[in-house]
């Protein structure tokens, strides 16, 4: 694919993002591990809107943008997935779940019939239309280009057993060699064991592997621990320190 900017270009701007003049090129990698939300996927256009949406017929009359407040709200009281720790399995997921949908609409009056809207929009969040890849992914080619380079590619995301789903169904699951879902795993990062385990799933030591997040705490430190380079993505410049390897855009990086 053609962007219109040359590779002095992009090596130019990614060194304007880094710490330190240390910049490698992704493919010097035996392996390569992304994150997935706020990454690769954004909700479409907001989880308030999707849950607004769906739940219109369970008697629903507020708007999107309360809900997405309380969703934010809720997931922060509630420690998000990372909360289920070393539980695993669909029990446990959907129970978090459950408890977290029925908190955001709560202090809306709640709704006719939860367990039937929980059920459908539990299942929604499978589908294609309820997610957008991020521009900047598309337009660099990351994915296919690694993938071309030889480089071992792998998902390391606090999420649960639906993400394979929806790769498959945004069509990005075809680029990774495998999957790790933290409610699956039983272990969410910054946890080790999940990043061990893409290692080990790599076939690669630590020092040729580099991950792929939006967050310091989960994705760099969590990185940083299990001795995995990082690269933190940064599309709103939101952290002015704690990384080590900073881009505002998958525009920035050489393969």
């Amino acid at each position: 694919m053609n962007t219109g900017i040359s590779f002095g270009q992009r090596f130019i701007q990614l060194s304007m993002y880094c710490k330190g003049n240390n910049v490698k090129n992704l493919s010097s990698y035996q392996a390569v591990f992304f994150d997935v939300g706020g990454v690769l996927l954004k909700p479409n256009p907001s989880v308030g809107h999707i849950y607004a949406q769906y739940a219109r017929p369970f008697g629903y009359e507020g708007n999107a943008e309360d809900l997405d407040i309380e969703f934010r709200r809720q997931w922060d009281a509630m420690g998000g997935i990372e909360s289920l720790g070393a539980q695993s399995g669909q029990s446990a997921e959907r129970q978090f779940w459950r408890q977290l949908v029925k908190n955001v609409f709560d202090p809306h009056g709640g709704l006719n019939n939860f367990d039937r809207y929980f059920a459908t929009v539990f299942d929604a969040f499978k589908k294609k239309e309820c997610w957008t890849i991020f521009e900047d992914v598309i337009q660099s080619n990351i994915l296919p280009d690694l993938k071309s380079a030889g480089v071992t590619l792998g998902v390391i995301s606090n999420w649960d057993s639906r993400l394979p789903a929806t790769l498959q169904n945004m069509g990005l699951a075809q680029y990774f060699d495998f999957i790790l879902p933290s409610a699956v795993i039983g272990s969410a990062k910054p946890d080790g064991k999940i990043f061990q385990e893409a290692l080990r799933l790599a076939k690669v030591d630590s020092d040729d592997a580099c991950h792929i997040g939006d967050e310091i705490r989960t994705d760099v430190e969590g990185a940083r621990n299990a001795g995995i380079d990082s690269i933190l993505i940064d599309r709103k410049d939101r952290f002015s320190e704690g990384y080590d390897r900073k881009v505002k855009s998958f525009m920035d990086l050489t393969v």
